[in-house]
């Protein structure tokens, strides 16, 4: 431990001397009024693009242009593997700290926190309670680099008192060419307002997957519809030579799998377990789930795990004690006293809710290869023609900040992981 402790300290102050040297840097050109430094002419600028339901292969089932032709003149990962539970807002939340659910309090897209005996929910977005850890914009930010995020999750919430200088809250309504054109506006700021980080969130894939089932005619047509907004943004970079200094990471969060009603375990076949709280599953309309989590006294959820334990084949039942480590769910108030994981494409649910769809989820283990996302990256920073091995969501986090010449918070990604991606130095 004291050796640890030593590397922790050591490791520590390496951090801290490069931020003051990141800072006094900046302040050399810096009006004592700024919040974020000035971007120099030709100042490397970092682009992430999250694509909802971005599965690993999906531009090898359906057309993408532009996205092949990034990945041709760039790195492609196997794949990129989320957190558990693999949904929006854990892994989009986990792409913008490199921080497992464990380390930065967003559990699901409900996560329920008994500190506050609070459920949040995606309508939630701008409550900084929910929000642990430092996201990138943060770390950008408070390091003289100004960030621009287009309805990124958790860019809303004032975390760590330290919005991105520019952001827009989340809106279904907005147009996918409106996105583009906001990212457009924010680069044709003169260069002294100009961002250098910049994120965009594009929602279609994943619900037309919803909706439609993986391989569907409506999942090519919607992932066509992207790709050539994709191509609108590049054209919109090159117009403005700014293409050159753009360092782009296009990042699913999840892949998808199809449903069935044929395969759904109802838990109150075999226990009433109304006594505990689930975030999932407590409620009249709640049900149908990926992923179950449940929080109560001792007793009551050492009755339900005896009655499900062994109930079904096609799920686990764990107490918090059991957790495997690879769950990375162990956060120090929030943690579920019992998980349920269904196999993947099944689901747990009860007797008196009907399955309606969808036609295709996620939300299941990581380690089933149909949950797995997309990973593409393209720009001077990065190697050319190169496919990778998997990484990790939180590896995202470093990535960022590398490209961004600043010094990352505590993250759980690997730098080790990361370097095949960078041109050698």
């Amino acid at each position: 431990m004291t050796c640890l402790r030593s590397l922790w300290h050591t490791r520590m102050q390496i951090r801290v001397f490069a931020m003051v040297l990141v800072i006094c840097t900046a302040m050399v050109s810096l009006p004592t009024s700024a919040t974020a430094a000035d971007q120099p002419d030709n100042q490397p600028i970092t682009l992430l693009i999250g694509i909802d339901g971005l599965r690993w292969d999906i531009i090898d089932r359906h057309p993408a242009p532009t996205l092949n032709r990034l990945a041709e003149q760039g790195v492609r990962a196997q794949g990129l593997i989320p957190v558990l539970p693999s949904k929006t807002f854990p892994n989009f939340y986990a792409i913008a700290t490199g921080l497992y659910p464990e380390n930065n309090g967003v559990m699901d897209n409900t996560t329920y926190a008994p500190e506050l005996d609070t459920t949040f929910r995606m309508s939630d977005q701008n409550d900084a309670r929910w929000f642990q850890g430092e996201p990138i914009w943060v770390t950008a930010e408070q390091q003289g680099v100004r960030a621009a995020t287009m309805f990124w999750v958790g860019s809303a919430a004032p975390v760590a008192d330290t919005p991105p200088s520019y952001w827009r809250q989340f809106d279904g309504n907005v147009s996918n060419d409106e996105r583009v054109q906001q990212v457009l506006d924010w680069l044709d700021l003169p260069e002294s307002q100009r961002p250098g980080f910049i994120s965009l969130y594009f929602e279609a894939v994943d619900s037309a997957s919803h909706d439609a089932g993986v391989d569907s005619a409506e999942e090519r047509q919607v992932l066509a519809e992207v790709d050539t907004v994709v191509a609108h943004l590049l054209k919109g970079l090159e117009a403005r030579e700014l293409l050159p200094q753009m360092n782009i990471v296009i990042v699913g969060d999840h892949g998808m799998t199809d449903l069935s009603g044929d395969r759904i375990i109802y838990l109150d076949d075999y226990v009433d377990f109304s006594h505990l709280h689930s975030p999932q599953l407590s409620g009249e309309r709640q049900g149908n789930a990926v992923f179950a989590a449940f929080y109560g006294d001792d007793i009551a959820v050492e009755e339900v795990y005896q009655a499900l334990a062994l109930a079904h084949p096609r799920m686990r039942v764990y107490r918090k004690s059991q957790f495997p480590d690879w769950f990375r769910l162990s956060h120090p108030q929030r943690a579920p006293d019992l998980i349920i994981l269904p196999d993947n494409g099944w689901l747990v649910s009860k007797r008196d809710i009907e399955f309606r769809g969808p036609r295709a989820t996620h939300g299941f283990s990581p380690q089933h290869r149909d949950m797995h996302a997309g990973l593409i990256v393209s720009g001077p920073a990065f190697r050319q023609g190169v496919t990778v091995e998997p990484l990790h969501v939180v590896d995202i986090y470093g990535i960022l900040t590398r490209t961004l010449g600043i010094v990352p918070a505590r993250n759980d990604g690997s730098p080790r992981r990361i370097e095949p991606l960078f041109r050698p130095d």
